[in-house]
């Protein structure tokens, strides 16, 4: 029967009873569901990790990786396993794209769709930029480094190296990495590895993120930095005899060539000479001939000539006696063919006269005379004969002569020609071994230069160096982790304050709700009810409510909260798989129901230990007191009667008023700060990159340099690049006991002006202008506050090769991201034993970033340049993330101000209700009762707003204090909006409920409520 009682209780008092349970189920909804948050974050990232084997390190060095480097890892302490790897950053058209390499035992890649490479023309890319089919070209320094530059895509991948949505920088295009390929590891012609990744012996026995993985790795680190500078070494003996045996390789070489070079050009000299000497004898056989030839012309032209003469006399004497005998030179023969005939007629005659005839004897005398004549003519014709002849031979002659003349002229000709064109062969073959000499003695020149050149860098070559990364070299892993540890902090803060507000009031509702029941406790005692069996009632009706609402909000928190916050996580990781933890529930339920538990069992014997007579009389009215404000007579007799009343019903009932002011107070508070988070996340940015550093772009060197000049300088003055400052940036970790601290070391090559204008340095005690000197270090602030250290307390550093260094601060500087510590170059090298060369430049570019970065890195001067706008941008991008957090922590404080002045309400309605009706029965209108009431309800909540705000202000920089973390600081400041806002929030919710007030007021029976319980 009690039991039935306590369930129409519940009926009864409906309203009461949800609100009961909606306060627990927000205030345990919200703790679940944040403080579930980051542990299933970190859940399904460890489950990530895990299922596709991601590295625990990544080794690199400066000069690659060796099969003995990997040996030796795996003899290391805690190693679990070593695999050599390799990567390479190319363009792909103009994006810089990251070629990895297929591995089957870490970091394997989530393959989303298609399939796995099969050719060695085939690689799977980046989900998020490409798709099946597309075809890659690479370019870019791969010449030697892969057996292929053309592939298509056939699968599309997500990899663990990279969850995040800033792919990094990237040392080749305009310096930002847009997307990431894998391919078979044999398409890589290297002859080193370029990484080498390991995996901790037992790192899969902790969470990621977790203490426990923090201290194995910081361990195995710690075991890798002792073998580092024996590898290094090691690796540079092994480069040192390679480059050295290479180099006499070439060496001997060129000897050789260079001997087989000079006998051939010795040779052909020697013919050249040959055939020179050839030609100058030829030429002077020829002119030799020439002249001989020409002699010879002349004797033969004199003897031709003479002849001529000879002749040309004999035809005068000839002419001569043929003129005498009165003949012609044409007459002659047929004269001496007719005086022989006659002769021979003539001797035939006298051969047949007689002897000493008359006629004999005259014949005879004629024949005589004949014969003289035909002797004469004959002679005669002889000598024309004989002279013709002679003539004929000297014209044959001359003929003959000419010719033969004229031929050994063609041959002198063609031997002048011939010589000729052996002098132009000469000349050619003569240039060609000059051309040929020259050229060796050039090719010769250069490669024994080029040989001292490569002994010169040999002696100078610097030592490899091993760079150690953890996981963080894995693109968004420590940026997640961030963004979990900012959940973490929230979680770490706002539930508290949520439980104790939900608690506070729950608790509040119980007890009044009892004492407002005082007379059912006397009914029931009267009874013959036990005490116990009275309070179990209450138990019922409080635990069931709270039970209820723990149940509920805890699954609704976990259910919720995670998801909506995963929202803003802008990584790629698997879809999140909401955990619920039921030991967490266990210890909500035992918190909430032994504090219900409690707060009822005393509330109820307190009660249940007077006499049941008296329970069952209504409480008498408190006594009225003169209050405070009656003494101040100036201002209490202005004041008109319902007034008066007010004032002394808020002081009569202080407890009614202290819980209002409690619960309105302190949801203002947590509003206030959700509101001011969001103006100290918005403005820490912007001082960072505004007030102090205001350098527009920061250029990484390849090489380290002692000045600007050469063609640094030059390469500047052509990208107009102005007011270039020279600095060197460096890692290193603070220590003190058992604090780390990770910080940059910034060391310029001078404090000049330019220095002053980049890095506008103030003293946080002072505000005044500081810059470095030889007297110590500046340090920021959260580098300060970490360590508690000041000006002119020590600082212990180490780099990278755990050396460690004591450094004296000089002064603590204003700073809100990233840790710095600024030291002149006189101290760099008083400290650290030599002079301070230069890894970067920071310079006010103001012109096409992208063009910038391109033309920097392709001069092979400049790594990286990272561009001042960018950071600020990520910096924003990673605010974004805190805002939806903090819009989420405004909406349920919001929500729980609602249902805590409805609860407030409710129970001020019902305490008052005899109150109420007693107004109403002397004639106050429903007006005039409700203004009874809605001025009290409004003073409480001014006052209340107004103690919210100075409770928002000290919370704020709690929570601040909590929310830095060790990298940054925040602005400890609240805007007026924020002031505002969380005023006009509560008024409203506030004048929400009197508008609630007003229609339950109306419902309020005089009669019924002025029934005396006797």
């Amino acid at each position: 029967m009690i039991y039935k009682n306590a369930l129409m209780k519940i009926k009864k008092s409906f309203g009461r009873y949800i609100s009961l349970l909606i306060i627990v189920l927000v205030g345990v909804g919200f703790y679940a569901g944040i403080q579930s948050s980051a542990p299933d974050f970190i859940g399904i990232a460890d489950s990530y990790y895990h299922d596709y084997s991601l590295m625990d390190f990544k080794i690199v060095s400066t000069m690659g990786l060796s099969e003995n480097d990997a040996a030796a890892l795996e003899a290391v302490k805690d190693v679990c396993s070593v695999t050599g790897s390799y990567s390479l950053d190319v363009l792909e058209g103009e994006k810089a794209v990251r070629v990895h390499a297929i591995e089957e035992s870490v970091n394997r890649v989530k393959l989303t769709a298609g399939r796995m490479p099969e050719m060695g023309t085939e690689c799977v890319a980046d989900s998020k930029n490409y798709q099946i089919g597309d075809k890659l070209n690479i370019a870019g320094d791969v010449e030697g480094k892969l057996k292929n530059t053309e592939f298509t895509v056939t699968g599309l991948v997500e990899s663990v190296l990279y969850i995040g949505s800033d792919y990094g920088s990237t040392t080749v295009g305009d310096g930002k990495l847009s997307s990431f390929i894998f391919i078979s590891k044999e398409n890589f012609a290297l002859d080193a590895y370029t990484e080498i990744y390991l995996t901790m012996e037992g790192g899969k026995d902790y969470t990621a993120y977790s203490e426990g993985y923090e201290a194995l790795s910081r361990e195995l680190n710690d075991e890798l930095i002792k073998i580092k500078p024996d590898r290094e070494n090691a690796r540079y003996a092994e480069i040192y005899s390679e480059a050295n045996e290479k180099i006499s390789s070439n060496e001997m070489k060129l000897m050789d060539e260079k001997a087989d070079s000079e006998k051939k050009l010795t040779d052909a000299k020697i013919k050249l000479d040959d055939n020179a000497k050839k030609l100058k004898d030829g030429k002077e056989e020829l002119l030799k001939n020439e002249t001989e030839l020409n002699d010879t012309v002349r004797e033969k032209t004199a003897e031709f000539e003479k002849a001529k003469v000879k002749i040309s006399d004999g035809w005068k004497e000839i002419d001569t006696a043929l003129s005498q005998s009165g003949l012609k030179k044409v007459e002659l023969s047929s004269k001496v063919s007719g005086l022989k005939q006659a002769i021979e007629g003539m001797k035939a005659q006298l051969a047949e006269l007689p002897a000493d005839s008359q006629q004999y004897a005259q014949l005879s005398a004629m024949l005589t005379e004949y014969s003289a004549q035909y002797k004469g003519l004959v002679k005669l014709k002889e000598s024309v004969d004989a002279l013709t002849d002679q003539e004929t031979q000297l014209k044959e002659g001359i003929e003959t002569f000419h010719a033969e003349i004229a031929k050994a002229r063609a041959e002198i000709a063609k031997g002048r020609k011939e010589l000729a064109n052996n002098e132009k062969k000469l000349k050619v073959g003569y240039d060609e071994y000059h051309e040929n000499l020259e050229k060796f003695n050039t090719e010769i020149g250069d490669a024994e230069k080029k040989l001292a050149d490569a002994k010169t860098d040999l002696s100078g070559m610097e030592h490899p160096k091993w760079i150690i990364f953890d996981r963080e070299a894995a693109v968004g892993y420590k940026e997640l982790y961030t963004d979990i540890e900012v959940v973490s902090s929230i979680a770490a803060v706002f539930p508290i304050f949520f439980i104790a507000i939900a608690a506070l009031m729950t608790s509040n509702t119980m007890a009044r709700m009892i004492a407002e029941e005082r007379s059912e406790l006397g009914a029931l005692a009267s009874l013959g009810y036990k005490n116990k069996k009275i309070i179990s009632t209450y138990l019922l009706y409080v635990l069931s409510a709270t039970a209820l609402g723990a149940v509920i909000g805890f699954l609704l928190g976990c259910t919720v909260f995670p998801p909506l916050i995963f929202l803003n996580f802008n990584y790629i990781l698997p879809p999140l798989v909401v955990g619920y933890n039921l030991i967490t529930l266990a210890g909500i339920m035992a918190v909430a129901l032994a504090l219900m538990s409690a707060v009822t069992v005393i509330a109820c014997n307190r009660e249940l230990s007077q006499k049941p007579a008296v329970l069952m009389r209504p409480l008498p009215p408190k006594h009225g007191q003169k209050i405070l404000l009656e003494r101040i007579g100036i201002v209490w007799n202005r004041l008109s009667f319902t007034w008066k009343v007010t004032m002394r019903n808020m002081f009569r009932y202080k407890k009614r008023a202290l819980m209002t002011i409690v619960g309105v107070a302190g949801c203002t508070s947590l509003m206030l700060v959700g509101f001011g988070l969001r103006d100290s996340m918005d403005g820490f940015v912007d001082r960072q990159y505004g007030d102090i550093l205001t350098y527009n772009d920061m250029i990484v060197l390849k090489d380290e340099v002692s000045g600007l000049s050469g063609d640094l300088k030059e390469l500047f003055t052509k990208e107009q690049i102005k007011k270039p400052l020279l600095l060197r940036q460096s890692a290193m970790k603070c220590e003190q006991k058992d604090t780390s601290l990770k910080a940059y070391l910034i060391v310029p090559e001078n404090t000049s002006a330019t220095f002053l204008a980049y890095y506008r340095l103030t003293s946080k005690s002072t505000g005044e202008p500081i810059s470095p000197d030889s007297d110590g270090v500046i340090i920021t602030e959260k580098i300060a506050q970490v360590f508690k250290i000041g000006k002119g307390d020590s600082l212990m550093v180490k780099d990278t090769d755990n050396n460690a260094y004591s450094l004296t601060v000089s002064e603590v500087a204003e700073n809100y991201i990233t840790n710095y510590i600024y030291m002149d170059s006189a101290m760099y090298s008083r400290i650290f034993g030599k002079p301070a060369m230069f890894n970067a430049v920071v310079s006010d570019f103001s012109g096409d970033e992208k063009t910038l970065s391109k033309n920097l890195i392709d001069s092979a001067l400049v790594l990286n340049t990272t561009f001042t706008g960018d950071i600020i941008q990520k910096a924003l991008d990673g605010n974004a993330k805190l805002n939806s957090i903090i819009i989420l922590l405004v909406v349920v404080a919001s929500l729980l101000a609602i249902i805590v002045l409805y609860n407030l309400t409710s129970i001020n309605i019902s305490e008052r209700k005899r109150e109420i009706a007693t107004l109403k029965v002397l004639g106050f209108r429903d007006s005039e009762t409700n203004a009874y009431i809605y001025r009290e309800a409004v003073i409480l909540t001014l006052v209340s707003i107004a103690i919210g705000i100075a409770l928002g202000i000290a919370l704020h920089g709690f929570v601040i204090d909590v929310l830095e973390g060790t990298t940054r600081v925040l602005l400890r400041k609240i805007g007026w909006f924020s002031f505002l806002a969380s005023a006009a929030l509560t008024m409203v919710f506030s004048l929400v409920m009197q508008v609630i007030t007003y229609f339950k007021l109306k419902t309020v029976d005089m009669v019924e409520s002025l029934k005396s319980v006797e």
